[in-house]
């Protein structure tokens, strides 16, 4: 009988898990700008959910970005932040809107991602890896050949919120 409440106890700890977004939740990358000259310059970005505003509907995020010694930090508001749902929806149309599905490692584990390449207009090339995961950047990847630089970010941790926002339970 005991074991059978562990593991209900377990089977739901780990559904529970993935609820997002939720107030709190907060996601590190981290990663390096490489030269061709041979240096490197290290990279963390970290987004938060800091509030929800239940007379507008928008989430509060705070976003910081450090590069070297560096850090700027960035608060803004949204209406629609990432979910399960946004996943089903871009995993569904990957292929048709010219990603790839693929499984990509990182520090966190292994995640089904949807693998988009782009070129910017600036002749940048952009990788992004998109999965099941708060704020939903898995891995990215640019490449600007006309700065000789390759920057890239990894998933490093992922703390989940401890509630859903009120009104959205």
């Amino acid at each position: 009988m005991f074991s059978k409440v562990i593991a209900a106890a377990v089977l739901l700890s780990s559904s529970f898990a993935f609820a997002y977004p939720t107030l709190g939740d907060k996601v590190m990358w981290k990663g390096a700008e490489d030269k061709l000259d041979g240096t490197s310059t290290p990279l963390t970005a970290t987004k938060e959910v800091t509030k929800w505003d239940m007379d507008t509907h928008k989430w509060t995020v705070k976003f910081d970005m450090t590069k070297g010694d560096q850090t700027t930090t960035e608060e803004y508001m949204t209406s629609c932040l990432w979910s399960p749902d946004e996943w089903a929806m871009l995993m569904a149309k990957c292929v048709e809107k010219g990603g790839t599905m693929e499984d990509v490692t990182v520090k966190t584990g292994t995640y089904n991602a949807c693998r988009m390449t782009v070129t910017a207009d600036d002749g940048r090339i952009i990788k992004t890896w998109m999965g099941d995961v708060p704020f939903g950047l898995i891995k990215k990847e640019i490449t600007n050949v006309t700065e000789g630089t390759k920057t890239h970010l990894e998933l490093e941790t992922i703390t989940p919120g401890p509630t859903p926002a009120p009104g959205l339970e």
